[in-house]
């Protein structure tokens, strides 16, 4: 028995955790488990047997909701060489205070002891860290001087912060969580509501009165192979970008 959030009931059978492909909307990998099973476990379940039966599928980035937001996950993907955009679970709790007197807000950017969000300053890939500024360093008139009523360094650029990837990959990560390029990247998430909509929608997966595991992945395969032959049927270009570029 699971929880449908989206309906607010309680249903028994199973549940469908789908890869899919961010760049296409095209589903890669299916895979059916109770439906109490968490979308966490889903996941590992799903993800570790594509890798059994597509070992020549190259992965080189992960999005995922809060849900995945586990430190092993963090540190397993580190391994693998795949970067993560997964958006930070609130409930799974960060370091209250971080070198001695900078706490991290929820998208992992420290903030100063005047409680001023420090502005990102680069990446040092190198050393393995990211640096952060003081956001009251003004450059007005080519004199560098910092703005802040209490400020926490006599240095000329002001306080700095290194944040060391290694000490917690779970809130320090390459692009941060805050950067346009993370956001732009995690936006495209969405990518699996398109997938699901077709699936359940379009060619009534839910439709079935299947008892039984072997049905349910006769029903879905076939829509996955429908999905596929759509995507054949595509223009290779866009109709309307055509007719722009027509126009111009």
């Amino acid at each position: 028995m699971g929880w449908d959030s989206s309906r607010d009931c309680f249903y028994h059978g199973y549940d469908l955790y789908m890869l899919v492909d961010s760049q296409s909307d095209l589903p890669v990998f299916p895979h059916y488990s109770c439906a109490s099973t968490h979308d966490s476990h889903g996941f590992l379940q799903a993800f570790f047997r594509m890798r059994s039966f597509l070992p020549d599928y190259k992965v080189s980035k992960v999005l995922l909701d809060s849900a995945h937001d586990a430190m092993p996950y963090h540190q397993y993907f580190k391994r693998q060489n795949i970067t993560p955009f997964i958006d930070l679970n609130s409930k799974a709790g960060r370091p209250p205070v971080y070198k001695n007197d900078f706490t991290i807000d929820k998208d992992g950017v420290p903030v100063c002891p005047a409680g001023h969000r420090m502005r990102r300053d680069g990446i040092e890939a190198a050393k393995g860290r990211m640096k952060f500024k003081c956001p009251k360093i003004s450059h007005a008139g080519g004199c560098i001087s910092c703005t802040c009523d209490n400020p926490c360094s006599n240095a000329k650029y002001g306080r700095t912060v290194h944040l060391v990837l290694n000490d917690n990959p779970r809130l320090f990560n390459n692009p941060p969580r805050s950067s346009k390029e993370w956001k732009q990247e995690y936006n495209a998430r969405t990518s699996v509501e398109r997938s699901s909509k077709r699936e359940k929608l379009d060619f009534r997966l839910e439709d079935g009165r299947h008892r039984s595991t072997k049905m349910w992945y006769c029903r879905l395969y076939h829509i996955l192979m429908l999905q596929h032959l759509d995507a054949w049927d595509l223009p290779s270009e866009s109709p309307l970008r055509k007719l722009i570029l027509d126009v111009a």
